[in-house]
């Protein structure tokens, strides 16, 4: 599905894009070990603070917007097509909501009616 990501990369993305940001961190830390000697850790990680921090945003728990900041600020080390994820658009998609975080509004809403989504390169 996406170059260079074991098999299970692909659960996490559709749990990601289901809206299902708990399960989506876990299955890209059940990853991590796989991919460990090189920079699709870093990625992963990255994908695993994003996760969280939306489903502290939808759960409504406290640390959202840290985990956001986290996620995006080692999202920014990559290019916008990083072993077949497209994380330039991913990252727009925080910038955006993290201004809105950092503006004092709430992402709930926002994440039930247009849900972030990794998508996935050709």
């Amino acid at each position: 599905m996406s170059d260079g990501f074991p098999a299970g990369f692909a659960e996490g993305v559709r749990r990601f894009n289901a809206g299902e940001f708990f399960e989506a961190h876990e299955a890209f830390e059940e990853l991590l070990d796989d991919v460990e000697e090189d920079g699709r850790w870093d990625l992963l990680v990255a994908l695993v603070q994003v996760a969280v921090g939306y489903h502290k945003c939808a759960a409504g728990h406290p640390g959202s917007e840290r985990m956001l900041g986290l996620g995006a600020g080692k999202l920014a080390a990559f290019p916008a097509q990083a072993w077949g994820a497209d994380v330039g658009r991913l990252r727009a998609r925080l910038a955006d909501d993290l201004a809105v975080l950092a503006a004092g509004g709430d992402l709930a809403a926002r994440i039930a009616e247009s849900p972030p989504v990794i998508a996935l390169c050709a």
